[in-house]
């Protein structure tokens, strides 16, 4: 009966994506899980009604009017597929970038345990130590990615809007993480582009992260990205690779037609993809009911023109850095406030505490 189980949660799931539909999870803030054995499905939506303004020196920004918003919706669906492997996707049922339309964003597979009936001992020591994620997923870069609003995914966000240096995007590639405990580490290898990319010149982008609690107080963590891309055409629109850790928000932003309208108005997207380096630290520290937390990071591509393999004249190197910061107070008018910072969005509990 098991074994029957297992095998009607793969064809659910083949009959699902034979749909065109793909990828994420968010145990934590799907409020309407229906649950079968093995296999979950939940449901995020959300609508907004703006009242804002804007202006500026010159007058070429048109008034705006109250009014309502497009509403947004995530659906997500977990399955186990056998013990130690879970499956999670996530699909936009409408988006800023996308209204009224359905829309993928993630795809992946978690491996906590070596499959069962393999007798390969090396492989069932090595996930005693390590985790694995490996699919279509959003990267683990930074603390603020994990509390953001994703599209209608706004539970862990108690602010209506996210940063306007944005570090989110979603790609193709692997993550090895430790087993969650006090002190982690993580390191990713990935395709370094939203969709698939063959071109002349692409490279693969690395990233890694370190993080845990330095006191029940104080917990930190640290990221790093890397990504060379320079050694091809410049980039989207002109048809080159670019690494959009800055500019791949695949939801889009929160407010509408402010700053000249478009996907993420007032957004702002350092570098342009080219080489790229970028590390953030993050702090966050808890007194009682009050949670204080904070980011420092800073973005350097050394070559915003990139080259052309072809005609490596026609191009200088001139280079571009940006430091960002932010900081952000919570304060639990009822119970303190959970520790959402080191929270995955994947359902694998929380970075530093079993799930």
């Amino acid at each position: 009966m098991k074994h029957r189980r297992y095998i009607l949660n793969a064809v659910l799931v083949v009959i699902i994506g034979s749909m065109g539909l793909s990828a994420a999870d968010d145990n934590n803030t799907n409020q309407n899980l229906v649950v079968t054995p093995g296999f979950s499905v939940g449901v995020n939506t959300v609508g907004y009604w703006q009242a804002l303004n804007h202006s500026n020196s010159d007058g070429s920004l048109n008034s705006l009017t109250t009014g309502f918003q497009s509403a947004a919706g995530n659906l997500n669906f977990r399955s186990k597929v056998a013990e130690g492997i879970d499956l999670y996707f996530e699909i936009y049922l409408s988006s800023r970038h996308h209204e009224g339309q359905v829309s993928p964003r993630e795809g992946y597979l978690t491996i906590t345990a070596a499959p069962q009936g393999l007798n390969f001992l090396p492989l069932k020591k090595v996930f005693e130590y390590v985790n694995v994620k490996a699919g279509h997923f959003e990267i683990d870069y930074g603390n603020q990615h994990l509390r953001r609003s994703d599209n209608a995914q706004v539970q862990n966000n108690p602010l209506i809007g996210n940063d306007i240096v944005d570090p989110n995007v979603v790609y193709v590639g692997m993550e090895i993480s430790t087993k969650p405990q006090r002190f982690n580490a993580m390191l990713g290898i990935t395709n370094g582009q939203t969709t698939g990319d063959f071109q002349e010149g692409h490279k693969y982008a690395f990233h890694g992260k370190a993080w845990g609690d330095v006191a029940p107080w104080l917990q930190l963590a640290g990221s790093y990205y890397r990504a060379d891309q320079s050694e091809n055409p410049i980039g989207y629109p002109v048809g080159g690779s670019t690494g959009n850790l800055f500019s791949g928000n695949r939801s889009g932003g929160r407010y509408a037609d402010v700053l000249g309208g478009g996907g993420e108005p007032g957004q702002i997207m350092p570098g342009n993809g080219q080489d790229i380096t970028a590390w953030q630290g993050d702090i966050e520290l808890h007194a009682g009911k009050l949670t204080l937390q904070g980011h420092f990071g800073n973005i350097r591509d050394a070559d915003t023109d990139g080259t052309n393999p072809k005609d490596e004249s026609t191009f200088g190197k001139p280079a571009e850095s940006w430091d960002y910061y932010g900081i952000q107070a919570v304060y639990g008018m009822g119970s303190p406030p959970r520790r959402r910072a080191l929270h995955r969005r994947d359902g694998q509990g929380t970075q530093g505490e079993p799930s």
